[in-house]
């Protein structure tokens, strides 16, 4: 857990050691359920967009998006505070509500 409530840790399926952020319940490269816990990933920034309407959001605001690469090779879209430029290097982790979430490395 982190400060937020959410997760910080990769998954390394433990059978054929592929790398999964976030987590799941099986590898789907190996099938196995079982899985060691990996530092946060962190990743650099390849492309970003910025969702301006949204479905039954209202007025909720911009959300702006990336695609990270991490150092392992999985590709994810994060969620950002605010838009960061492309080659930021970010540290990942998911929330209480199951989002991947990118903030800027210290």
């Amino acid at each position: 857990m982190n400060d937020e409530g959410g997760h910080d840790a990769a998954a390394v399926s433990i059978a054929g050691g592929e790398v999964l952020f976030p987590a799941r319940y099986r590898c789907p490269h190996c099938g196995a359920a079982g899985f060691a816990s990996q530092d946060a990933p962190r990743g650099v920034i390849e492309e970003t967009t910025v969702v301006r309407r949204r479905v039954d959001a209202g007025s909720a605001g911009d959300v702006c998006l990336a695609r990270v690469r991490t150092a392992g090779g999985v590709v994810v879209i994060a969620r950002l505070d605010a838009a960061l430029p492309v080659g930021t290097t970010v540290a990942l982790f998911v929330d209480d509500r199951h989002r991947v979430l990118a903030r800027a490395a210290a």
